[in-house]
């Protein structure tokens, strides 16, 4: 009795009526997931859990932004989908402030999600591609998003804001790279997961011959 209550709750989440509603219902789950690992990351290295800079905010930006992704057509959705960095920047705006109040420096890692986001959104990438194709190009676009976003926050802005002269942020700032590029090690499983949401039946009309009948003398 339980196994089948479970299996209808599984079914109810996951499964729907037609592939379209399976599809957009799977996405929705894959975006939400998204949102949840952004939001948990700041709390994750607040604990001690994870070290500087070892995070999943700009690799998830970078997977979920290079997809195209279809939630349904409802509106909140559609806007949940376009405007999801614009979400998660939200968030992470909340977050910050709560844990640490505000710094300056602030002002570059917030837009910098952004850009990065917006970035992202120029791959369109279909998660019905192969997974190496997937994988290679939001693999590239993370890693160069990582140098971008390090040499944007912990250089030009850390700089700008008399943190630090340009050349010593500029040396600091390279083994802090070189480790934030660990980051990476989450594309994959990102990826996978994306791949696995569009695992949907769908219903292949077969071709079959038409048995043929053979008249006889003027009979059929």
């Amino acid at each position: 009795m339980i196994t089948r209550v479970r299996r209808k709750i599984a079914e109810k989440i996951w499964d729907g009526r037609t592939p379209d509603e399976v599809l957009s219902k799977r996405f929705k789950i894959f975006v939400l997931i998204a949102i949840f690992l952004i939001v948990i990351s700041k709390p994750l290295y607040a604990s001690g859990v994870t070290f500087p800079n070892f995070e999943l905010i700009i690799v998830t930006l970078v997977v979920v932004g290079s997809f195209s992704l279809y939630c349904g057509p409802t509106k909140f959705w559609r806007r949940v989908t376009r405007y999801f960095g614009v979400v998660v920047l939200a968030a992470i705006f909340i977050i910050d402030i709560a844990l640490w109040g505000f710094h300056s420096i602030y002002l570059f890692t917030w837009t910098g999600f952004l850009i990065i986001w917006i970035w992202a959104m120029r791959n369109k990438l279909s998660t019905f591609d192969k997974f190496k194709k997937l994988l290679w190009r939001t693999t590239l676009t993370a890693a160069a998003a990582i140098i971008i976003f390090d040499i944007y926050t912990g250089i030009i802005g850390w700089s700008l804001l008399g943190g630090a002269g340009l050349l010593t942020a500029f040396l600091g700032q390279i083994p802090f790279t070189l480790y934030h590029l660990c980051s990476l090690i989450f594309v994959p499983p990102l990826v996978w997961l994306g791949k696995a949401v569009v695992r949907v039946k769908v219903p292949v009309l077969a071709p079959v011959a038409a048995k043929r009948r053979v008249g006889v003398r003027g009979y059929t």
